[in-house]
C-alpha cells in the first residue's frame, strides 16, 4: 500500500510540473503573437490595398501603400494609422477596402 501512495504523489508532482511548463510555453506563445499583431494586421490591410489599387496608379493608395511598407520594414516606428482612417473616411476609399480598415482597427484595439 505504501508503494501506491508513493508512486501516485510523484505521478501528481510530475502531471502538476509539465502543466506549469505549458501554462509559461502558452503564455510565451500569446505574448509573441500579441507584440506581432500590429505588423500582420498592416500585412492584411497592405494586401487588400494593393488589390484595391490593382494596375492602375491611384496616388491616395499609393501614398498609404509606401507608408505601410515603411512601417512593415521598420523605417517607421508607428503605424500609418491617421492616413488610414482619413482615407477610410475620404469618399474615394472604397466600401470593401473601409470594411477592411475599420475591421483591422477593431482588432487592434
Amino acid at each position: 500500500m505504501d508503494s501506491f501512495w508513493g508512486n501516485f504523489i510523484i505521478e501528481i508532482g510530475l502531471f502538476t510540473f509539465l502543466g506549469v511548463l505549458y501554462y509559461f510555453y502558452q503564455k510565451r506563445k500569446i505574448i509573441k503573437f500579441e507584440e506581432n499583431k500590429g505588423p500582420m494586421v498592416m500585412g492584411y490591410i497592405l494586401h487588400a490595398c494593393l488589390a484595391e489599387r490593382g494596375e492602375s496608379p491611384h496616388a491616395e493608395l499609393d501614398a498609404i501603400i509606401e507608408a505601410i511598407d515603411e512601417y512593415l520594414h521598420n523605417r517607421t516606428p508607428h503605424p500609418p494609422t491617421a492616413l488610414l482612417k482619413h482615407f477610410a473616411s475620404s469618399e474615394k476609399c472604397s466600401p470593401e477596402l473601409k470594411a477592411v480598415i475599420e475591421q483591422a482597427f477593431l482588432e487592434l484595439a
